[in-house]
């Protein structure tokens, strides 16, 4: 890439006749320039692209390892907490506003904007260890607090697998996520 950028501007501005047909080399030039620019970003994305996979694959290994190893508590309405929460997301309008909407913008600031109620619902489990009382939360699932409850009570409770030596390492298997 490099070196097509220096050629595109050395026969951008060459003025000399010691080399025949400068446009050839003019147009040689951005065409290398354009190829090293593929070459670079494709790297760049299969790099990015390896990395989301060795997270995604990283941490199922270790809910794998989790399953194996730790230790499998099961989760029911009866020692568990099924808790709500919600919040407002604006609504972005893609692209440039039309000019009826920017008039009405002019009118009342509030009239083109848009909020969506985002609904999530979550377990809350305590338990000691060693001494100690930790909190697990669950995944956020986007379902209303009676659906998870209607699940959880069908399905006599929901597993949890902890990390014995680190509590903090955790995994609930709830299918909702």
């Amino acid at each position: 890439m490099g070196v097509g950028l220096l050629g595109f501007f050395w026969f951008l501005n060459y003025k000399g006749t010691t080399i025949p047909l400068k446009e050839l080399w003019f147009v040689l030039s951005i065409f290398i320039l354009i190829t090293g620019a593929y070459f670079i970003a494709k790297y760049k994305l299969q790099k990015l692209n390896n990395q989301h996979n060795n997270s995604n694959s990283n941490r199922l290994a270790e809910i794998e390892q989790l399953k194996r190893a730790g230790d499998k508590v099961r989760v029911t309405l009866e020692n568990a907490e099924v808790k709500s929460r919600s919040y407002k997301q604006e609504i972005v309008n893609e692209g440039l506003p039309s000019r009826i909407e920017m008039l009405d913008g002019l009118y009342d600031s509030n009239r083109n904007y848009k909020t969506h109620e985002i609904q999530q619902t979550y377990i809350v489990f305590y338990k000691k260890y060693n001494g100690i009382t930790h909190k697990f939360v669950s995944q956020a699932t986007t379902q209303d607090a009676n659906t998870v409850k209607r699940y959880i009570d069908r399905q006599k409770g929901v597993d949890l697998f902890i990390d014995p030596k680190k509590p903090t390492n955790y995994y609930f298997d709830f299918p909702f996520v």
